[in-house]
């Protein structure tokens, strides 16, 4: 299983780990975000790497496990309605943001 924002995406940096190491996987699902994958998982037998502040309080319905390999991470954008774009506090929020992340 693997998450990817545009759909049907089934190309991450996971696989370019795995194929450095001369492996490969098998996805049979692609979801549009993170916060889904914990509960598909727990109801299935898929396997899925995701940030593992996700999954910190699920040990109660996921074996969760380290990643045995190292992965390059992945890019974090921002995304907001077209209705806010000029409102000036959400402005500033996007802003600080911006600035916190780049200290």
């Amino acid at each position: 299983m693997i998450v990817s924002l545009g759909g049907g995406g089934f190309v991450t940096p996971v696989d370019n780990a795995l194929a450095a190491l001369g492996h490969s996987r098998n996805a049979v699902l692609s979801a549009a975000s993170f916060l889904f994958v914990p509960e598909i998982v727990s109801q299935s037998d898929f396997v899925a790497l995701v940030p593992e502040r996700l999954v910190r309080d699920r040990a109660d319905k996921l074996k969760v496990m380290d990643c045995p390999f190292p992965v390059e991470g992945f890019a974090v954008g921002m995304v907001w309605h077209e209705r806010g774009h000029g409102h000036s506090g959400q402005r500033w929020i996007r802003d600080a943001l911006v600035s916190v992340i780049n200290d």
